[in-house]
């Protein structure tokens, strides 16, 4: 018994001894710091290099220099060109319009080559004067001393100022003017201007009141142009004129078929004058009798549909085509007076065209010269014209146009043997 107690107390006693030990205290991580404090870095300003302050370039002038293209997007354009002393500057024009008048300036300060402008009617040539001479170096500001103005055929008017420059590099040797035919003559005819100058006869003339400025230069002159003196000097020409023209007047009066407005007829002999209107009159007058002949139509287009008859027998040096022009609508419609017109139409290896000339027509007889189609009626035309040589890209239509859409006529093509 004493040893259990013994036994007991040793227990007890050790139990004691270890609660009254320390508790160990936690780990410290042992931190390392430098031996020097902490140091804020300072503010850096990027170095500036030295840079020489740089002159101001000039301001670019305010003409061409070099080579010039022009987008021509109205129908008066001013065009600044730069030319020098000892130059020539080319005025290229589009393949299917040309100058019809040439307005010079000032011969002294700029001059229009003649001369090339027979042989390419497709380009301008202008050259310094003798008083065309750059200002002084001191003088910044540059001021235009050469004009020159040009109508094309389609009525588009340009005029180009000249400014006069030292440097030939600065020339401008070639400029490009680049058009849409179609679009001038569109934006003209809505304003009510004259269109087409190179088709313009007598009749047009009167209606428009165009004639030429006695000091421009004329590229082509029409035939109406020319002075008469030249026709009154002959001592032959006179009597063999005169003797036939009361058949024809008393032809054309006697004819119902013949309309007041026929366009005069433009050989001057009288004998294949009267045989030109003696054939469309008995032309027509067979498409009034039988209608069923035109059998192909046009799809209609500003509600004119169009069809066409050609002569078989040509023993004459001029053909006879008959039109039939349809009003596809059901209102009263009006045509332009001068059509139907006869076009030689060039074309590209597309199909598009190139370059259009007019045919000349020697005789037209109409079957109702008001000028007016009823709903659903048709007028009857036949035309006698002179018939072109044709080259293999080339072709002859016919275009038919009304008051309410002169800019879109309805067209159809002249069938040719090309065999």
């Amino acid at each position: 018994m004493k040893i259990i107690l013994s036994v007991c107390l040793l227990v007890f006693a050790a139990i004691g001894a270890l609660a009254q030990l320390p508790a160990p205290s936690p780990q410290r991580t042992a931190v390392y710091r430098g031996c020097c404090g902490r140091r804020v870095p300072k503010r850096v300003t990027p170095a500036t290099p030295n840079v020489t302050p740089q002159t101001a370039a000039p301001a670019a002038p305010d003409f061409f220099v070099g080579e010039a293209k022009v987008d021509v997007t109205k129908d008066e354009t001013v065009i600044r060109l730069a030319m020098a002393q000892h130059a020539s500057v080319l005025i290229e024009l589009p393949a299917n319009d040309g100058p019809r008048y040439i307005i010079p300036g000032d011969p002294e300060m700029a001059t229009v080559d003649e001369k090339a402008l027979e042989r390419n009617k497709r380009a301008i040539v202008v050259r310094p004067g003798a008083l065309f001479v750059a200002p002084p170096a001191k003088i910044r500001a540059r001021m235009p001393m050469a004009t020159v103005t040009a109508q094309m055929r389609s009525g588009l008017v340009v005029t180009f100022l000249f400014y006069p420059v030292e440097d030939l590099a600065q020339n401008v040797h070639r400029c490009v003017l680049s058009y849409n035919r179609d679009e001038v003559v569109a934006r003209r005819r809505a304003a009510g201007l004259p269109v087409n100058l190179d088709t313009t006869t007598q009749e047009r003339r009167n209606e428009t009141g165009q004639s030429a400025a006695p000091i421009s230069i004329s590229v082509e002159p029409t035939d109406d142009a020319k002075p008469p003196d030249k026709e009154s000097t002959k001592p032959s020409s006179s009597q063999p004129e005169t003797s036939p023209k009361p058949k024809a007047e008393a032809n054309a009066v006697a004819s119902p078929l013949a309309s007041p407005t026929d366009p005069p007829l433009l050989k001057p002999d009288g004998k294949a004058n009267e045989t030109a209107s003696a054939t469309t009159r008995d032309a027509l007058a067979r498409a009034i009798k039988k209608p069923g002949q035109f059998k192909k139509w046009t799809k209609p287009v500003h509600g004119l549909s169009l069809s066409i008859v050609q002569q078989s027998d040509q023993k004459a040096d001029f053909r006879v085509v008959l039109i039939a022009v349809k009003n596809a609508t059901t209102d009263t419609m009006k045509l332009t007076p001068s059509g139907p017109d006869l076009l030689v139409e060039m074309l590209d290896d597309q199909g598009k065209p190139l370059n259009i000339e007019p045919v000349k027509k020697l005789h037209t007889e109409v079957s109702d010269g008001s000028g007016r189609i009823s709903a659903s009626g048709t007028v009857y035309y036949a035309i006698a014209y002179s018939s072109p040589v044709l080259g293999v890209h080339q072709q002859v239509k016919v275009v038919v146009g009304q008051a309410n859409a002169a800019d879109e006529p309805a067209s159809i093509t002249l069938a040719i043997n090309r065999r």
